[in-house]
């Protein structure tokens, strides 16, 4: 089966369609723009087992994550909330490098749509 693509591109269609060409780059710029704080947030809170701070910044980051389609992102940040909600520290330091590079692979692929964008 072959993988998901990073951003799915209904996501961006539905937001053009509710808000115009403003919308999905407005969301894309808001998520490019906060989002590095989440994972630093996710990140601490893991380091200093905090699980309300882990899983703050991973119900944000779910949200942001959603409204751009960054699917992968998503359900790993749901994954997150749910470890954390649990106090599952263990499962939580499993999961830091792959919530790191779906971001990364996230961040990377809204970047590209919005450059096509300034085009």
């Amino acid at each position: 089966m072959p993988e998901s693509p990073v951003i799915d591109p209904g996501a961006i269609q539905r937001l053009r369609k509710w808000g115009g060409v403003g919308l999905p780059r407005r969301m894309i710029e808001i998520f490019l723009m906060h989002s590095s704080e989440r994972i630093v947030q996710i990140r601490e809170g893991i380091q200093a087992e905090d699980a309300a701070g882990v899983e703050t910044g991973a119900h944000s980051l779910k949200s942001s994550a959603g409204n751009v389609g960054a699917s992968r992102l998503q359900a790993l940040c749901q994954a997150v909330e749910m470890l954390a909600e649990a106090g599952d520290f263990a499962g939580l330091s499993g999961l830091v490098g792959e919530i790191e590079g779906a971001y990364q692979d996230a961040r990377e692929e809204l970047e590209r749509i919005l450059e096509g964008m300034e085009g």
